[in-house]
């Protein structure tokens, strides 16, 4: 056979297996892009996945440590000649017997009329609190006139870093009882040391704008609860706790 001969018979021969393939070698390249395409499809939506986690996970943090904060400054607040002032706010006057206290941690059961001291309420902000600080409060906003764009350049971040984030919290000040008199303190003083039940809720809000409103996402609130000693204040009617 000639050469020429040959190689005709050969390539006839390839082009004979080929055509028996079926296209079996372009279904092994298709089925190969499409593996690999899902495996980067899933590697995109576990690092979103994972960027959304984390960004949850800074904003729990961030909610903690606020709701921690508010405990410290109440505490802070009351610990000296404030208490007094505290104490005369949480127990002016109460409404009428069937108008329950604003305060959201005074439960008050169906029919029964409390003493005076059970409904003791005293509500503040931290703006409220911030009046007698000599540095700037922990809840600084994010800076003045970025609006809801986050990273914008030239802006200062505030508190909650270089997203727009608000943040606050709030403090209910109840259950004022007389505590016992540390050592040293005099016994036949008109003064006492007061405790209150101290509930802070502290909240995050990232900002998000929608049709050029300011809407919230994801918010976040814990609630901690303390007690915190204040005085000497004059001592409540009420007397010692029992």
């Amino acid at each position: 056979m000639m050469s020429g001969d040959c190689s005709l018979f050969l390539a006839k021969r390839r082009a004979a297996r080929r055509a028996s393939a079926s296209g079996a070698a372009m279904f092994v390249v298709a089925m190969t892009i499409a593996v690999l395409a899902s495996v980067g499809i899933y590697a995109l939506a576990a690092a979103a996945n994972e960027v959304t986690t984390s960004g949850n996970e800074r904003q729990n943090t961030q909610t903690h440590y606020l709701a921690d904060y508010g405990v410290q400054a109440t505490a802070r607040a009351v610990a000296g000649q404030m208490a007094q002032t505290f104490l005369n706010i949480a127990t002016l006057p109460v409404p009428p017997a069937t108008t329950l206290p604003s305060c959201t941690s005074v439960p008050i059961p169906s029919g029964v009329t409390p003493p005076a001291a059970s409904l003791a309420c005293a509500q503040f902000r931290s703006s409220d609190l911030a009046k007698s600080w000599t540095q700037p409060q922990a809840t600084l906003q994010y800076g003045t006139g970025a609006g809801t764009a986050p990273y914008a350049q030239g802006v200062v971040p505030g508190s909650f870093g270089l997203t727009p984030v608000a943040g606050d919290f709030f403090v209910e000040l109840t259950a004022p009882e007389q505590a016992g008199a540390p050592a040293g303190f005099s016994q036949d003083s008109p003064l006492c040391i007061i405790q209150f039940t101290a509930t802070v809720s502290g909240f995050t809000q990232p900002l998000s704008s929608s049709t050029g409103a300011i809407s919230y996402e994801g918010e976040g609130i814990e609630m901690q609860r303390a007690r915190v000693l204040g005085g000497p204040v004059t001592c409540p009617t009420w007397g010692p706790p029992k």
